[in-house]
């Protein structure tokens, strides 16, 4: 005998004992041993016939103590009013319901979810004499994805935190370096579209350095040194529109982004902000001073490129140094 013949015999044998399975055995063992609910309702969502796990669920012990009850008897009516209309619906039209989440809210609080499936229950003759269902317990599904969905915020926020860390100077509070480049760089590229498009648009950066800051942190220490970067940068940032960002460049040097303004314009908040960083009292336990500081302007329209527009800042700034301090160039 070859092979395939025998293979042949092998599955008609197999097919016979299939069909020769009485459906009520099948039903019986699939209803009495499924983890899944299943249940099979008339046409008014009355049930009829219970998976015995679907009783356990209920409080039952015995799945023929359901016959003739509906969700109203087990559930809250919210749930099961929901569950009614979608029968009702599955009744009318004839279509299947399938994977749906749903939640039962128990009288203690707690939370358990379902994957339901619902399907228009036929006769021989293929009408529509009820509906039936499966569902399965997803809770422990469910908790792991609201788990995940936190975790996954809370990684999002510490990973912004971060992203917002790393861009600003611990001391002064106002942004570093390194932002101040990216920001700088940000601003050129904006001005370069505009003015693709025909658009007349300026911006200014300021360059500022504190006058004796070296003869501050000797004569007093550092953490003297240490609240007048604090002191101004606070200033400087309640001194500033919103459009405008401050930087602390490094050391004793900050620098501004002026937004929309010109040399002129920009030489004039510089003033302004010499004369109130000058006003402005540097307070300790011990002692109080006041503080110098010298400024450097450049305007976009001046330079080509980043570094092009702080190195003129920044020989501005050396000008107001060698010319004696505590002044705008």
């Amino acid at each position: 005998m070859s092979i395939g013949h025998h293979k042949n015999n092998s599955t008609q044998k197999n097919n016979r004992q299939a069909l020769s399975l009485p459906e009520g055995l099948v039903i019986r063992t699939i209803l009495n041993n499924s983890d899944d609910t299943i249940y099979f309702k008339n046409l008014e969502s009355k049930f009829i016939l219970n998976s015995k796990a679907h009783a356990l669920q209920q409080g039952e012990q015995n799945p023929a103590d359901m016959v003739g009850k509906d969700d109203f008897d087990y559930f809250p009516y919210s749930f099961a009013k929901a569950a009614y209309d979608d029968e009702q619906r599955i009744i009318q039209t004839g279509k299947s319901m399938i994977g749906h989440a749903e939640k039962w809210v128990h009288p203690d609080g707690t939370v358990t979810w379902f994957l339901a499936s619902k399907y228009p229950l036929l006769d021989d003759q293929g009408n529509i004499i009820g509906t039936w269902g499966t569902s399965k317990d997803i809770t422990d599904l469910k908790v792991a994805q609201e788990q995940l969905t936190l975790l996954n915020k809370q990684l999002q926020e510490a990973n912004q935190r971060l992203e917002f860390l790393s861009m600003r100077d611990g001391l002064s509070g106002l942004f570093n370096h390194r932002h101040f480049y990216e920001s700088l760089n940000m601003a050129l590229a904006q001005i370069s579209r505009q003015r693709h498009a025909r658009l007349k648009n300026v911006f200014t950066i300021l360059l500022l350095d504190i006058d004796h800051f070296k003869i501050i942190n000797d004569t007093y220490g550092h953490l003297v040194g240490d609240i007048v970067i604090r002191t101004i940068g606070e200033t400087l940032k309640k001194a500033t529109r919103i459009t405008d960002t401050c930087f602390r460049y490094g050391g004793d040097e900050f620098a501004i982004i002026l937004t929309d303004t010109d040399l002129v314009s920009g030489q004039h908040v510089a003033d302004t902000l010499r004369n109130l960083l000058a006003s402005t009292p540097i307070e300790t336990e011990s002692l109080t001073f006041q503080i110098r500081v010298s400024f450097g302007v450049a305007c976009s329209e001046e330079a080509k490129s980043a570094t092009e527009l702080v190195e003129l800042a920044d020989k501005r700034l050396y000008l107001s140094k060698t010319e004696g301090r505590n002044q705008v160039n």
